[in-house]
């Protein structure tokens, strides 16, 4: 709450006393004790900036109707907007209290009220289309809470603008949930005469339902986007995932699928963590990411000295991972198979010394393809085409042992 004087219920006297503190410090007097910071630094950042607003009223910039459109289009809170006015309108029983939704660039997107109010609000500009941020408004609950990135309440004059001196406003940031950003702002006003109590509690209430509105909207999109895709997805041969249009995971097939990838566009190439380079294609509202395979040479050096780590290097910038010690031998038994590559069952034979181990080859396959992608492909396995795996180690025959047989080495049979 930037509203820092002693809590009065003579509102009269309270407007006395700020106005009072308001001539003098704009007169070049210190702030009394008590008195906002943020609002007298607000005030000294309009006059320091030659604002368009004046102290005898605000500038009232507004954006065009189709750019209103558009961005009221793409705002992650355009779903909640009906849930944030019926509850506001079954919450208040102020005939002469306004919402206002703005975007995080302080535009207000839609508006809320009884039809009472709107031919004051309409004279103030407190209109969709509007700007509220401080560089359009100067000193505002909106904008206070845009730049400080916290909850603001403006009593009257403490508004920069006379014009505005006869209302009260409250603004409370509105977060996506899933990023932690700033994305609207829920503001609320109403004659400064006749501020309710609770109204920073009720503007901070409508915030979090909004939150919670992103949140629930996200999942249904998703849940849309795995049933719609789920054919395409299995009928991959290989990995591949779900995602929306800012790169969140729906559903992935054949790796452990990371929470969010980069931002899809069309024809678009990336590396993804446990798929290796990758295309998009679009999906319905979303989109299907599958491995690429690479277009051109990729050398992956395998290094035994020490922990064993691969350094890959072709259609991207080089990456580097860590493999467990048996990755590594799976990585060298498919490079010396070549193109035939090797069933589950040889991989057992060649790992453990018997075909009894299918089942535990598999599932290291699995985690395998996780860790480096698009390098090892399947049915049987071998590497992908144009990779070429070179090693550097002086521990290559010890890696190239079975299990089994260092066991039996380990623990000879008695005579």
């Amino acid at each position: 709450m930037t509203l820092s004087i002693q809590a009065t219920t003579d509102l009269t006297e309270l407007v006395r006393e700020i106005n009072r503190d308001r001539e003098a410090i704009m007169s070049g007097a210190t702030p009394p004790p008590g008195f906002a910071g943020e609002v007298v630094e607000s005030w000294s950042r309009v006059q320091a900036a030659d604002h368009p607003s004046t102290v005898d009223d605000h500038h009232r910039g507004r954006i065009s109707r189709d750019e209103l459109e558009a961005r009221r289009a793409a705002h992650p809170l355009r779903h909640a907007v009906d849930s944030l006015k019926r509850v506001f309108a079954q919450s208040t029983d102020d005939p002469l209290m306004a919402l206002g939704i703005f975007d995080a660039d302080g535009v207000m997107l839609w508006r809320g009220g009884s039809p009472a109010v709107f031919p004051e609000a309409n004279r103030l500009g407190l209109v969709e289309g509007s700007r509220w941020d401080e560089d359009s408004a100067a000193t505002t609950a909106v904008g206070l809470a845009i730049r400080n990135r916290r909850p603001s309440r403006l009593f009257g004059p403490e508004h920069y603008s006379r014009s505005l001196h006869g209302l009260y406003c409250t603004a409370t940031p509105v977060h996506d949930p899933r990023t932690g950003e700033m994305i609207a702002v829920a503001g609320l006003a109403g004659p400064a005469m006749q501020m309710q109590p609770a109204v920073s509690a009720f503007t901070a209430a409508l915030a979090t339902l909004g939150e919670h509105e992103v949140t629930l909207a996200h999942q249904r999109a998703l849940a849309d986007l795995r049933y719609h895709g789920a054919a395409q997805l299995a009928g991959l041969h290989g990995p591949g995932l779900l995602i929306d249009d800012d790169g969140w995971v729906a559903e992935g097939r054949g790796c452990t699928p990371p929470v969010r990838v980069a931002a899809p566009t069309e024809d678009m190439r990336q590396f993804v963590p446990g798929l290796g380079m990758c295309v998009v294609e679009r999906l319905g509202t979303g989109w299907l990411v599958r491995p690429a395979g690479p277009s051109g040479p990729v050398i992956a050096e395998l290094d035994l000295d020490g922990e064993p780590t691969i350094t890959v290097s072709g259609d991207d910038d080089p990456w580097r991972t860590v493999l467990t010690r048996r990755h590594a031998q799976i990585l060298l038994l498919l490079a010396d198979a070549g193109d035939q590559g090797l069933t589950s069952q040889q991989l057992s034979q060649l790992l453990f010394g018997d075909q009894n181990h299918t089942v535990s080859v598999r599932a290291e396959l699995s985690r395998l393809r996780r860790v480096v992608g698009a390098l090892v492909s399947s049915r049987p396995y071998r590497l992908a085409p144009r990779v070429e795996l070179r090693v550097s180690s002086d521990q290559l025959d010890a890696y190239r042992e079975p299990t089994g047989r260092r066991r039996a080495a380990r623990h000879p049979s008695p005579a």
